[in-house]
């Protein structure tokens, strides 16, 4: 059995996940969204999908 985390790493983890946020929505087509954490990927996905929209 694990033991159990503190309140403070419980909070640490937390704020991890909370902040690790994407960057960037790229809309592909009507039924695909990706999401992007880097402008390298954005520029990668635009050169392979030209008509792509970026949505936030």
């Amino acid at each position: 059995m694990a033991r159990k985390k503190s309140e403070k790493q419980l909070e640490k983890v937390l704020n991890e996940i909370k902040n690790n946020k994407p960057k960037f929505k790229l809309k592909l087509d009507n039924r695909t969204t990706i999401t992007l954490k880097t402008k390298e990927q954005l520029e990668k996905w635009m050169a392979l999908y030209p008509k792509a929209e970026l949505i936030s």
